[in-house]
């Protein structure tokens, strides 16, 4: 859709961030470079790309224009077309520009077929799923859809939903809400973690720093934990996990939940201002080979 923006003209359309890739995009595109967004509720932000060029409206090109960036947003939803119906309690947007309209006015969905307010998880940019407050089985459903996003390698948003409150989207505790599925929340939680911290890898590397990617393990209880494994003495940048192996240069390992090798580390380690969050223990550059 064209919109003129002050003196600019731009055919722009709607994107939709989650937190840990503007974190991401923070290290990559900083400053006027960054994508100018607005955030819309949880860990979820609107944003525009010009489809001329293909790249994110910035910070620095909004600072020229004479009308507020949320103009610019409303404008570029307006084209959205209706919200389907739900399906068994469940309402599947695969359309970016219509995620996005729901995103910036959660009232163009319509409750009925919905038990409840309407949660919402943008699972992905053409996957964003709403169910009802009260749905539990729905709620289920959308968590099998997150495994299989997963599974298929593709680009994630963000695992934590939000719900209407006060007409706004806000932060919701599914655990809360549906403690039999507790389990599998903090499955998903756990897998869409790692996807996020293998992007902000490879978007840091540097070769005085190890970064420690964290991997998923699946207990006999079904349980579903993520650990990190830093190799003693090497300058390290360590993802917040369930569980630290910590891998001696004698060939001794040795295992710690978070918290207690935190609490062993003391002040040596140093929480970092990444998102999502690292820590930085000290140590000496890594080997070319790592």
């Amino acid at each position: 859709m064209t919109n003129a923006f002050g003196d600019i003209e731009m055919d722009a359309v709607p994107r939709i961030y989650g937190a840990s890739e503007l974190g991401v995009l923070a290290i990559t595109a900083p400053g006027d470079a960054h994508p100018r967004v607005q955030y819309v509720g949880g860990e979820l932000f609107v944003g525009l790309t010009n489809t001329s060029t293909g790249t994110a409206v910035t910070q620095g090109q909004v600072e020229a224009w004479a009308d507020p960036f949320t103009d610019a947003v409303a404008a570029a939803v307006a084209s959205a077309g209706a919200v389907p119906a739900p399906v068994d309690g469940l309402i599947l947007i695969e359309d970016e520009v219509l995620a996005a309209s729901v995103l910036v006015d959660p009232t163009r969905i319509a409750t009925a077929g919905l038990s409840g307010d309407p949660v919402l998880i943008a699972l992905s940019r053409d996957r964003v799923a709403i169910v009802g407050v009260e749905d539990e089985a729905a709620f289920g459903r959308v968590l099998d859809l997150a495994d299989e996003l997963y599974d298929a390698g593709g680009p994630l948003v963000s695992a934590h939903p939000v719900a209407v409150a006060d007409g706004q989207w806000a932060r919701f505790n599914p655990i809360a809400r549906f403690p039999a599925l507790e389990m599998r929340v903090q499955r998903v939680l756990r897998l869409f973690s790692v996807r996020a911290y293998e992007a902000q890898s490879a978007a840091l590397q540097r070769p005085d720093v190890h970064l420690i990617d964290p991997k998923i393990r699946v207990l006999e209880t079904g349980v579903t934990t993520t650990f990190a494994t830093w190799p003693k003495g090497t300058a390290s940048l360590l993802p917040v996990v369930d569980n630290v192996i910590v891998a001696d240069p004698s060939g001794a390992i040795s295992f710690a939940s978070m918290d207690q090798f935190l609490d062993a580390a003391g002040d040596a380690v140093v929480r970092t201002g990444l998102s999502p969050v690292r820590y930085f223990i000290p140590g000496e550059a890594p080997a070319q080979s790592e």
